[in-house]
Order: C-alpha cells, then structure tokens, then sequence
C-alpha cells in the first residue's frame, strides 16, 4: 500500500441513529432510593422555638421549623419553605405520650390546613434493650411511580441520635448490611448542630417524614416533649 498512516482521515464515530442519545433515557436523570445515594442537611437552632433547616454544602436555609407548644390543630411540629409562608408539613404531639395502645404522633407530609387532610400515626413499640418507635411512610421505589406505604422503625440513641431502618433490604441480599437496612441517620452534634443523611429518591412525603420523626422521637430539644 503506497499511503501512509499520516495520510488517513480522523476516526469518527458511526452517527447514531438516535440523534446521538446513548441511553433510552436521553436526557432526563433519574435516581432510586435503591441506588444508595446519600443527601446530607444541617438543621441549626435560631431561637426558642425556630430551627432552619439546609443542606451541609450550602448554609442558606431551605426550610423553616417551628415548634408550637400547647394543643395545635395544624400540629405542634411544622415545617414550612423558607420562600413560603405555607405550611408543608406537620406533627401533631400526643397529650399521653405514655399511653402503650395510642400513638404518640400524628403526621401529615400534604396540606396539613386542608380539612381533608390524612394524618397518619407513630406508634410506639418497645425493645428489650431500648425503645424502637414503628412508622408508616410513603417512600418512592421506582421513579415516576407514585408513593406506597411501608413500615419502618426508628431505632433511638438517646441523647445522640438514632436510624430508621427498613426491616428488610431493598436488594435480595443473603445477607444483608447495615447500610442495606438504613434509611436515614440522624446524629446530634456536642456544638448543638443536627445533621441529618437521608437516602435520595424516596420523596417529598419520605423526606418531610424523616425530618419532623426526627423532631418528635429524638428530642431533639425539650421543647418537643409537649405533653
């Protein structure tokens, strides 16, 4: 052959015929809650009752918590946006928090002003070694698909923080791993900051769920303990 390797024209990708997508879902990115990716929020103390609410990257406050003592229809535990004065989501605190056949919460992640608004229970359960709270929350397994209940269990370090674990792996694991299990981890710093690392993908429901569970069970302030 008389060319030379100098002589030959650049290689070039064949043009794909899908107007050069290399996935079937072009563009649009999506994430699972089975995908174990992590969000990290920082929840800081501004006053008595008034915490901001902000992811550990950026330090402007995306969410407002307020705590609201006495009897409160539109509940005791509210979160709202920071840019809004419409209150997202809300906890409302049972009178008897030593009762073993009530709940000792109600919560509602939707509209909780709406007169029609649902409000779901955090029960209580006891451990042997320590106190394990049972919920149900909303979380999204496959993106684009709506919520559907499923139960979990707050599992207390008191003073320090705790976890909510799913009681079984999204994964058919053999043998599953702590981080299978983990939802969400909330840990209680010594210089008062709460930090918070919660699975991405499950939700606004899931993540308005974690947050305001987290106030209620962990005691996070006294102010929380309202009965």
């Amino acid at each position: 052959m008389s060319s030379s390797i100098n002589t030959l024209p650049p290689y070039q990708e064949k043009p794909s015929s899908t107007n050069g997508i290399n996935r079937l879902g072009g563009t649009i990115q999506t994430c699972s809650i089975k995908d174990g990716q992590i969000d990290y929020f920082s929840i800081i103390r501004v006053s008595e009752t008034s915490y901001y609410l902000s992811l550990t990257v950026d330090p402007t406050p995306l969410y407002r918590i307020e705590l609201i003592l006495g009897p409160n229809k539109l509940g005791n535990i509210q979160i709202f946006s920071t840019s809004s004065s419409k209150l997202l989501a809300a906890v409302r605190v049972s009178t008897d928090q030593k009762s073993k056949s009530q709940p000792i919460g109600t919560i509602c992640t939707s509209s909780p002003s709406d007169p029609d608004a649902v409000w779901r229970p955090i029960a209580l359960e006891k451990g042997f070694l320590a106190v394990d709270y049972e919920t149900h929350i909303p979380v999204v397994i496959v993106p684009g698909r709506a919520a559907k209940s499923q139960s979990f269990l707050w599992k207390i370090d008191e003073g320090k923080g705790g976890r909510l674990c799913w009681e079984r792996p999204l994964h058919n694991s053999i043998n599953p791993t702590v981080n299978d299990l983990n939802f969400a981890t909330i840990s209680i710093e010594d210089d008062g900051e709460t930090l918070v690392e919660m699975r991405r993908g499950g939700g606004i429901d899931f993540e308005l769920s974690v947050i305001l569970e987290a106030f209620l069970l962990m005691d996070l302030t006294p102010k929380t303990k309202l009965a």
